[in-house]
């Protein structure tokens, strides 16, 4: 089975492609906002200031991205 992360907070895919492991999606996220903490932010697509933390970002697995 193979896995993608979607950002809920924008509505978009966040990872670039997919995973062949959750564990390895759940990595991706880490590093997510492990990026963002160092700028401080996370500039949303409503162009709101946001902690990291914050952005809700879900792991689906690629059949559940299709139904989106």
């Amino acid at each position: 089975m193979k896995y993608v992360v979607f950002n809920q907070t924008d509505g978009i895919m966040a990872s670039p492609g997919s995973f062949d492991s959750k564990e390895k999606a759940e990595e991706f996220i880490k590093g997510f906002r492990e990026r963002f903490k160092f700028q401080g932010y996370y500039f949303t697509s409503k162009m709101e200031r946001i902690d990291p933390e914050d952005v809700e970002l879900e792991i689906l697995t690629e059949e559940e991205w299709q139904t989106i």
